[in-house]
């Protein structure tokens, strides 16, 4: 006998104790995948113990990735104003808005936001925001409502004439800034904690070297005459900001072109401690009637933005450049509107009016207004971040603490045990041997989905899935249960979720856990339905062997049938539902996809390691005694 032949024959007599090593790495593999944390706990403690002798690797712990309702942050409700938008493009825009919001807040580093559109009874649009993690309601509202709306508007037959008015706006906002200001110079007088009083007001607190009156002349000014340790009389307005500022240091310096006209020999040198206040341009706007219409052409059409230079005059612009479509839109805007103005709009302020000498074909445009050049560099930022298609306003807002998110998820691990318990007890006291063999299967099956829940690397999580696919197609190889072109497919598109859910993790928020919850129960009973069609199958007569395999492959069928309908259910939940329906459809998915295989493929090897002849004579383990 060759030596091939010898090997297939010892992989045959021990083909089930080699599944049954692979659950085994299969199950450890999901535990340090899933409490990574605690297997983490044990290496410390093993190398510890044996003082670095034995050090085991440590396993990836990546955290699960909680929603909003579980970790506290905050929920913005958005009006969409789609009035001036046709019925039919509605919730393209809208769509539009949504995948702007989610890239400007993604680039500012919050994890995992959800931005979800609703349409309201009334035919209302909603643009709602989750921001996890946001518990300061004004920075969500901030860094949600710093994305510009840039809007293109042509004269209407009864257009006014463009007028120039006051900032009013801009004014009462640096009226409160000067407040601010005046009321944190008092602060200090009465306490000199210098950090405490730039929390309290929100501002910008920093140590400056090297002001002089050539590059912070009014700074210099107010400095020149205090002595060390000392605080402004009153705030400094340089401009763009108040400032409060405390002399540090002063010091005589060289001047390196002393010996120019007009330049003093020396330079003063100032060090200080700084409270910034930021403020609005104060700048006229225009105003231009109400008589202007909106063209078709709007910021989602926008392709990307850049700061270049007036060759002129050498001042600040913002040159824009159109997507294919609106780079045509624009070509007929400016052809229609020859020798007429076309106004250019951001955030409801006409910030340019030129006039159209000729029809541009290019899709290139200019905004020219009174801004500096960090506010033209600012300005091209967030158009490049998205410009919105669609104006929209804020009408409601909700902070969640993060201790209403532990309390929630404490309830839920509770209920998880209870459900688990009360399942386990069942199948134990009914069905004995099979049901203690299930509830093995049960926890791996656990420790499954909280592996699949998180986020593994991917070499780790194509691992993970390779062994279950391993031991799934080996067991229904066995059975001869992969019943035609139909199971194949199911077996696929499931395996494809599965794969493309393992590469990333599942944002869990509490629609999640009772997915995941009640898929616990449902996990078992493809078990029950197996242990029943087993019992039959001994009443008949048949060989504990053959009852054990009849009854798993006889109950697939309906096993089957019974969790295509609820996948089929998770995926409408998945394609149509919002983000709580969206999430509890997911882990309703995963969990009774991952429940095919442990109460099907795990029980099945778990209770093939026990010899037929001696569970013969023991068949009160299985719930079923020998008919006389």
């Amino acid at each position: 006998m060759s030596q091939t032949q010898k090997f297939s024959n010892f992989m045959k007599r021990h083909h089930q104790r080699w599944l049954f090593l692979l659950v085994v790495v299969f199950a450890f593999l999901g535990f340090i995948l899933a409490a990574g944390n605690y297997y983490n706990r044990g290496v410390q403690a093993l190398a510890n113990a044996t003082n670095n002798i034995i050090v085991l690797p440590k396993a990836p712990d990546s955290p699960f990735v909680l929603g909003l309702d579980l970790q506290g942050g905050t929920q913005l409700v958005y009006e969409a104003d789609v009035a001036h938008i046709a019925e039919g493009d509605r919730l393209n825009s809208l769509e539009g808005v949504r995948d702007i919001i989610e890239r400007r807040v993604n680039s500012a580093g919050v994890s995992e936001p959800i931005v979800q559109i609703n349409r309201t009874l009334q035919g209302d649009y909603r643009v709602i925001v989750e921001l996890a993690g946001i518990k300061d309601v004004n920075e969500a509202i901030k860094l949600i409502g710093e994305t510009p709306l840039l809007e293109f508007k042509e004269q209407s037959t009864e257009a006014q004439a463009a007028t120039v008015e006051p900032n009013a706006e801009a004014v009462a906002f640096n009226k409160q800034v000067e407040i601010k200001a005046q009321a944190a110079l008092n602060d200090w007088k009465s306490s000199s904690d210098w950090q405490a009083i730039a929390d309290k007001y929100q501002a910008k607190n920093e140590i400056k070297n090297d002001i002089t009156a050539d590059n912070e002349p009014a700074l210099a000014a107010a400095l020149q005459n205090l002595a060390p340790n000392t605080i402004v009389a009153s705030p400094i307005n340089e401009g763009q900001s108040l400032i409060i500022a405390k002399l540090i240091d002063k010091k005589e310096i060289d001047n390196p072109f002393k010996d120019e006209s007009g330049q003093e020999p020396v330079i003063t040198s100032y060090s200080a401690q700084l409270l910034s206040f930021p403020l609005q341009d104060e700048s006229p706007v225009l105003s231009l009637g109400d008589n202007w219409k909106n063209t078709e052409l709007s910021g989602r059409n926008l392709k990307r933005a850049t700061l270049q230079f007036n060759p002129q005059d050498n001042s600040p612009e913002v040159a824009l450049e159109f997507d294919s479509e609106g780079g045509k839109m624009f070509a007929d805007i400016t052809e229609r509107n020859i020798g007429k103005p076309v106004a250019i709009f951001l955030d409801g302020y006409a910030i340019s009016v030129p006039t159209v000498n000729d029809r541009i074909p290019d899709g290139r445009a200019v905004i020219s207004g009174h801004f500096n050049v960090q506010e033209a560099k600012l300005l091209v930022q967030r158009l490049n971040t998205g410009a919105l298609p669609v104006p929209i306003n804020l009408i409601g807002q909700q902070t969640i603490g993060a201790s209403l998110g532990q309390k929630s998820i404490s309830n839920s691990v509770k209920a998880g045990l209870i459900g688990f318990t009360l399942v386990a007890l069942f199948m134990i006291i009914f069905y004995r041997l099979p049901g203690l063999m299930s509830v093995i299967s049960l926890g791996i099956y656990v420790l499954t989905v909280l592996t699949i829940f998180k986020s593994t690397p991917i070499w780790l999580a194509l691992l993970f899935i390779l062994l279950l696919v391993l031991l799934f197609i080996s067991v229904f190889n066995h059975l001869k249960i992969f019943d035609g072109v139909f199971s194949a497919l199911l077996f696929l598109v499931i395996l494809a979720f599965l794969v493309f859910y393992a590469n990333q993790p599942v944002t869990l928020t509490l629609a999640g856990i009772t997915g995941f919850i009640l898929s616990i129960g449902m996990a078992v009973d493809a078990n029950v339905l197996i242990f029943e069609r087993m019992k039959e199958e001994l009443r008949s007569g048949k060989p504990l062997a053959a009852a054990l395999d009849d009854g798993f492959k006889r109950a697939w069928p309906s096993i089957r049938d019974g969790n295509i309908t609820t996948i089929l259910t998770c995926f409408i939940l998945m394609g149509f539902g919002t983000g709580l329906v969206k999430g509890f459809g997911a882990t309703l998915f995963i969990g009774v996809s991952i429940s095919m295989f442990s109460s099907i493929v795990i029980t099945y090897i778990l209770l093939k390691m026990f010899k037929s002849s001696w569970l013969d004579k023991h068949r009160w383990l299985l719930g079923f005694t020998r008919t006389k």
